[in-house]
């Protein structure tokens, strides 16, 4: 494949798009995370400016920071917020490294800058800055930044700078340093901030205010001259170079917490780490780009015929593999795959629906951690049901590493309980995928509780029936309902996977069936509501998406939303949009594209006739669901007008759409799209060997890719409507 296709550019410096870039350039190995901000910052965008920020709807809300923010992530270290709650800390930023010719400090906005280009290889998360400089003092010096986090040693930072002087003269002075002043959505995590040098190392520690401490250090070398430690514990260095000379610097920073599974943490540790020579870049490098080789080998997917969109599927798989750690089963991927503040690193229903796909047809073991981050949160779980005065357990809309509810908005907390329905489908996917029983059984403590809540949260009436009341489905424009389509399937879905469940470990594991302290009345209650709880339908068949969705009123979309470039959401009143046939992404068609055997061409077809029409696609999860249907459907136009809108979300830098983060689920999705979607292919749960039915688009002559099922591996073909599968070691 054209190396071109592995490549994400910038090739012109506009302060617009400067945020845009920081996600989209977003590097991370998963258990690090940095944004794609200049070594030396912006004079005009400082990073420790306090405010309060406030609970709002993000999908509208205008950020504060439109020019630069920094932002350096190790998951699962978290801070308190007056009103956000528990949310992920951006730390100190160990990416500083400032440089002045002949006493003018480079700024990109200040500075006159040719030839500017910035490049991302999506092969090996290296990020390249290259510019030349016309210095005041008259000097052209053209300069090269090159940065990666490494994949082999995932808790370490890898710069290198090279200098060159093009025409003239030049005395460099440079300053190496750690910015521990950062605030996070304007406010300050840090209880406890020490700053030091030694052995000609910057060294940070830092005590959030949730107790996670985190230790950070960084040195620089360079051959020819030397970094002295100064009072403010920077490293600086100065050295003079002639017409034709260059410098290169190398900067190693390393970052350790308490929350490390291994290994220890501390100063010592990361001395140890950063014990390396001046020449180790080619080692360095190297290390890297065969861990990422490995992990491209079996994620990469092949579109012979359309540049664009392999582009696109190569952006979504990097940022995919760089997000998820591969071995800690404590922390699960924000919303914005820890490159930006927005969504306050919490975790959502993303992981169970977009995000676990693509790792457990690719990664089963990283599959496993994130479906165990929920095993492991089921106390929060618990905790959070109590809290709202029900029995079992209710997971949270928006989780942090307790497991307890952190989403500000009472809307969402409160009504979007499918989240916990969902919780179910995700473990469940995983057992079908991979027949991880054991798995399954560690798992039936979470089956058991989330039902018991259920079973708690219904409403029986007099006449015999069963309702769920007072729910937001996934269209969160409607926000207070009864019976949702989709969370009613869900929950229909969760309880008999329960039964199931529990009838296996009562055969194959009785004493540990026993410990669950299930009755036959339990039994038997779940059974009920599984079998009674409704799903609503209208007079010609097609899913309602809730009781009285008929009643609400219409949107009238060409009075109130002229301007289609804004979201809905933001044209109107909440009250207005609360009461209105305004849909915000897919709701009853999220069904067909979970249980695409359980649904006709028929259903799908007027299903998409009624609710298309209504869905203002404002939330990005919108567009890719909408994608495979269509493609599934055979209708190739419309399932690439909206797979290219998915592909835009994060890639459209007039738009801004990484600004804050990366989309971490349409991410997901594209991936989906690709494979569930063109390919075809059934899910584990419908089908137990790979099955295909592909309706690749106009133009795109072949498609292969790989996967894992049931311990298998594989490599698919595609041409026209025909797959070849290949069973691979």
């Amino acid at each position: 494949m054209e190396p071109s296709l592995f490549e994400l550019w910038e090739t012109s410096l506009d302060p617009a798009t400067t945020k845009h870039y920081e996600g989209a350039f977003a590097q991370g190995s998963g258990y690090l995370h940095i944004r794609g901000s200049y070594e030396e910052g912006l004079l005009a965008a400082g990073q420790d400016e306090e405010y309060m920020r406030l609970p709002a709807n993000v999908t509208i809300e205008k950020p504060r920071h439109p020019r630069s923010k920094w932002g350096t992530y190790v998951p699962g270290v978290t801070g308190n917020h007056p009103l956000l709650r528990e949310e992920l800390v951006n730390l100190p930023n160990p990416l500083v490294f400032r440089v002045a010719a002949d006493g003018e400090a480079l700024d990109m906005d200040a500075c006159r800058i040719k030839g500017y280009s910035r490049s991302l290889c999506l092969r090996n998360g290296v990020l390249t800055r290259e510019f030349l400089w016309d210095t005041a003092s008259g000097a052209v010096i053209a300069c090269r930044y090159e940065r990666f986090v490494s994949q082999k040693r995932r808790s370490l930072i890898v710069q290198r700078m090279t200098y060159s002087v093009v025409s003239g003269k030049s005395i460099l002075h440079f300053t190496s340093d750690i910015d521990e002043k950062v605030k996070t959505n304007g406010y300050n995590h840090f209880a406890e901030t020490e700053k030091d040098s030694a052995g000609c190392r910057t060294q940070v520690r830092v005590k959030t205010d949730n107790n996670d401490t985190i230790w950070l250090a960084s040195t620089a070398l360079g051959k020819g001259i030397r970094f002295q430690e100064t009072e403010n514990h920077t490293l600086e260095s100065e050295t003079s170079l002639q017409e034709g000379e260059s410098i290169f610097v190398l900067k190693l920073s390393a970052v350790c917490t308490s929350r490390d599974q291994e290994g220890g943490a501390g100063f010592d540790k990361l001395a140890a780490e950063l014990a390396l020579p001046e020449d180790s870049w080619k080692m360095l490098f190297q290390e890297n780009q065969n861990e990422w080789e490995s992990l491209w080998e079996q994620a990469e997917i092949q579109i012979e015929g359309d540049e664009e969109a392999q582009r696109a599927v190569n952006f979504s798989i990097y940022h995919l593999l760089r997000s998820a750690s591969q071995t800690d089963d404590r922390i699960a991927v924000c919303a914005k795959g820890f490159a930006g503040e927005a969504y306050f690193g919490h975790f959502f229903w993303d992981t169970e629906l977009y995000l676990l796909p693509f790792f457990l047809y690719n990664f089963p073991a990283t599959a496993k951690n994130l479906t165990a981050f929920r095993l492991r949160t089921l106390e929060g779980a618990k905790q959070n049901a109590r809290a709202y005065g029900y029995s079992g357990a209710r997971y949270p809309w928006e989780s942090s590493v307790s497991g307890s509810e952190q989403c500000p908005n009472w809307q969402y907390a409160d009504n979007e309980v499918h989240v916990t329905a969902d919780v179910i489908f995700g473990i469940w996917h995983y057992y079908e995928a991979t027949g991880d029983k054991t798995f399954l059984f560690d798992a039936a403590p979470v089956f058991t509780e989330t039902a018991r809540y259920w079973l708690d949260r219904v409403e029986y009436r007099d006449d015999g029936s069963i309702h769920l009341n007072g729910v937001m489905g996934p269209d969160e424009y409607i926000c207070f309902c009864n019976d949702s389509a989709y969370t009613n399937s869900m929950v229909k879905f969760a309880l008999e996977r329960t039964l199931e469940v529990l009838g296996m470990l009562e055969q194959e594991r009785p004493e540990a069936y026993r410990a669950l302290g299930v009755s036959q009345d339990f039994l038997d209650q779940v059974a009920l509501v599984s079998e009674k709880l409704p799903v609503l339908t209208r007079d010609d068949g097609t899913i309602l998406q809730c009781e009285g969705f008929e009643q609400f009123e219409e949107p009238h979309f060409e009075r109130f939303w002229p301007d289609r470039s804004k979201h809905f959401g933001a044209c109107v009143s909440q009250e207005r949009n609360y009461r209105v046939k305004a849909l915000k992404q897919a709701d009853v068609l999220m069904l067909p594209y979970l249980f695409p055997a359980k649904f006709s061409e028929e259903d799908i077809r007027k299903a998409m006739a009624y609710y298309l029409p209504y869905t203002t696609h404002d939330s990005s999860l919108s567009a890719i669901i909408h994608s495979i249907l269509f493609a599934r459907l055979g209708d190739r136009v419309q399932a690439m007008e909206f797979f290219r809108r998915g592909l835009d979300i994060d890639l459209d830098s007039s738009a801004g759409g990484a600004a804050e983060g990366i989309h971490i689920a349409n991410c997901g999705g594209i991936w989906q799209a690709v494979v569930f979607g063109f390919a075809g292919m059934l899910p584990a749960y419908e089908s137990k060997t790979p099955s295909f039915s592909p309706n690749l688009p106009d133009g795109w002559k072949s498609l292969s890719f790989r996967i894992v099922c049931q311990g298998r591996k594989y490599r698919i073909t595609i041409r026209g409507t025909q797959a070849e599968t290949e069973e691979i070691q």
